[in-house]
């Protein structure tokens, strides 16, 4: 049996088999692909079977595991709605993906579940909350996703959507162009997507690193300090809310020198003073394995 894990983001998907007779975990082998264009339900099942059956044999039995951006009903077959694609309402992909593996001959089951999800189970198994019963992963990238571990199990809610940290309602009404259908969301004030585009907006280059690298001119300030103070109130309103051991931040926009420190720092003026000895702010030193090593796991839940 061959232990597929998929994470699909905006931009790009990727995919790895990882091998669970060792610990921690390893991914064995990995490939990262351009997302499909456009960002459609038939392009999207076609994209994510295709780089699967890369990493198995015709014949070869195998489990996929799919780490999906946006809410997973809670039968785990379909998906409610992804902020990143379109058309995806409903769509039930685990069962779309068997059968495309099954055309491509392999004996495949899938499985679907929030990528921020993933990673969190990628982070317990071989990263930073390897031992931890209690944890919260926050993906900064794209979007702004989270998965929630408390008493050592996944938190998926009364519907399945549980930690939807990047949704919660942190800005003002005026911002209105959240994927989901909500507004003033953590998401629209802090992921890259909506700063690159601000950026672009205030004649700065429309890519994060860039951005972040220039970061001490007034002009890139104005962006990302209110960005920044908007994550850190996020992370101090988890924090008090789950009191978890650590908040593990992961995604591209994590790899920025000195964020990590910085959004800490700022975290720490919103704490109630209990909080303040035992807050742990860390990076994921797993980068993108870890949601794929995650969603691999899947066959456990």
């Amino acid at each position: 049996m061959k232990y597929i894990g998929l994470d699909i983001g905006g931009h790009t998907i990727t995919a790895g088999v990882a091998d669970f007779s060792h610990s921690p975990a390893r991914l064995l082998s990995a490939e990262t692909v351009a997302a499909p264009s456009p960002r459609g339900a038939e392009a999207l099942v076609e994209a994510a079977s295709a780089l699967a059956a890369r990493f198995a044999e015709n014949g070869e039995e195998c489990f996929v595991g799919i780490g999906l951006p946006g809410f997973v009903a809670k039968d785990r077959k379909t998906v409610a709605r992804l902020t990143n694609y379109e058309n995806c309402d409903g769509l039930a992909l685990g069962e779309m993906v068997e059968r495309r593996l099954a055309e491509r001959g392999l004996r495949a089951k899938a499985a679907i579940e929030n990528d921020a999800n993933c990673a969190a189970l990628g982070e317990g198994i071989a990263g930073e909350a390897a031992g931890m019963e209690d944890y919260v992963v926050l993906t900064l990238g794209t979007g702004v996703g989270a998965g929630i571990v408390s008493g050592g199990r996944l938190v998926r809610g009364a519907h399945g959507m549980a930690a939807e940290c990047g949704h919660m309602a942190l800005c003002g009404a005026e911002l209105t162009g959240c994927g989901c259908g909500g507004a003033g969301h953590l998401e629209e004030a802090a992921s890259a997507d909506w700063l690159e585009r601000r950026a672009k907006a205030a004649g700065l280059p429309s890519d994060f690193k860039r951005l972040w690298q220039m970061r001490a001119a007034p002009e890139a300030e104005a962006i990302i300090s209110p960005a920044l103070e908007t994550l850190a109130r996020g992370i101090a309103s988890v924090t008090v809310t789950l009191d978890p051991e650590a908040v593990i931040l992961s995604g591209g926009m994590s790899r920025a020198e000195g964020l990590a420190e910085e959004l800490a720092a700022r975290a720490q003026k919103y704490l109630p003073d209990p909080f303040r000895p035992c807050f742990r702010l860390k990076t994921s030193k797993l980068s993108g394995e870890a949601a794929v090593i995650g969603a691999a796991s899947l066959f456990r839940l």
